[in-house]
């Protein structure tokens, strides 16, 4: 889904055609980022190139007609293409004719120019995630933090993770920045909730989503690596756990069994995903600020990117399933 950008944005981003730039009836000179690539039949029984092309600004459809399976067969997923060719709105959507694709030349490219990316800076974002931690007095669960927060591969990896795939926080940068939103939510969840253990619901904030850093890549495209599509975050998320405490001998099996469920219960719910229901009120509020802080960035997102900025409502959204009303 194309980015909205205002006439400033687009001022900033001349010199490079980005897809949130795009309008219809403009021409594409450009190089793209493939995220999906397909070979599809027309209903006269000829045959055309589906593509998402994808940019740091967003993602557009872009269509080669009569194409062969032998040029098909050219174009990779992850790859760099040159595309040349005319923005066109069909059914109110834009997408890209293209005249022309070739294979681009990947020398002088950033792969920051091609994968969405926070707005904030993750050094500072980590810091500010470390400073709410720092409040954690409990020396147990202290500990657990510790000892990823004192592991450079892993921070590394949490500061550039995204959070999905799609829908809230799919972005470089995006994992960190929906932790730290969480964080700083369940703060004031604590103030105004004093018999919440505080201690547990802060690790626990840092900890429910730890499995993304391997559930997901990021390497170019955004996808599920084999471990996040055979296991999941959850999983992925306990098993790390695991592994961090084998150096802690000397942790309470309570707290550990405490930090456990919390993982597992997050998402709330059996048929979201949650191997168990949440069953302290550490983990119900733990599931609320993660559906508050995800469902709240989902809906700015899509009345942000949605294409007719002039309409009261949105498109339908397949992720919250509804219109959203703009005001």
């Amino acid at each position: 889904m194309a980015k909205l950008f205002s006439s400033e944005d687009r001022q900033k981003l001349m010199g490079k055609q980005m897809v949130g730039a795009l309008r219809a009836g403009e021409p594409v000179d450009a190089v793209f980022l493939v995220a999906e690539c397909s070979l599809r039949s027309t209903r006269a029984g000829g045959s055309y190139l589906n593509l998402t092309l994808q940019d740091r600004s967003g993602q557009i459809v872009g269509r080669l007609w009569d194409a062969t399976e032998a040029f098909a067969a050219t174009i990779a997923v992850d790859s760099f293409i040159h595309v040349k060719g005319k923005v066109e709105s069909y059914q109110n959507q834009l997408q890209v004719n293209a005249r022309s694709i070739t294979r681009a030349e990947t020398e002088g490219l950033h792969l920051g120019d091609f994968l969405p990316q926070s707005t904030r800076d993750p050094a500072e974002m980590m810091r500010e995630l470390a400073a709410i931690l720092a409040q954690i007095q409990d020396a147990d669960y202290k500990a657990v933090v510790d000892a990823f927060l004192s592991d450079k591969d892993f921070c590394a990896a949490f500061r550039t993770a995204p959070a999905a795939v799609q829908n809230h926080h799919a972005y470089l940068g995006g994992l960190l920045e929906h932790t730290l939103s969480m964080a700083e939510m369940a703060v004031k969840v604590l103030e105004h909730y004093p018999t919440l253990r505080r201690d547990l619901l802060l690790a626990s904030v840092f900890l429910h989503d730890i499995g993304k850093t391997r559930e997901l890549s990021c390497k170019r495209t955004f996808r599920y690596t084999d471990a996040g599509n055979l296991v999941g975050h959850i999983t992925i998320g306990v098993l790390m756990l695991e592994d961090r405490v084998r150096a802690l001998p000397n942790l309470p099996e309570e707290k550990l069994n405490l930090l456990r469920h919390l993982i597992l219960s997050h998402h709330g719910e059996l048929e979201f995903g949650s191997p168990k229901l949440p069953m302290v009120a550490e983990a119900v509020a733990l599931h609320y600020l993660d559906n508050l802080d995800a469902k709240l960035k989902d809906i700015s997102e899509t009345i942000a990117e949605d294409k007719n900025a002039d309409a009261g409502w949105t498109d339908y959204s397949q992720s919250l399933k509804r219109r959203l009303y703009k005001g």
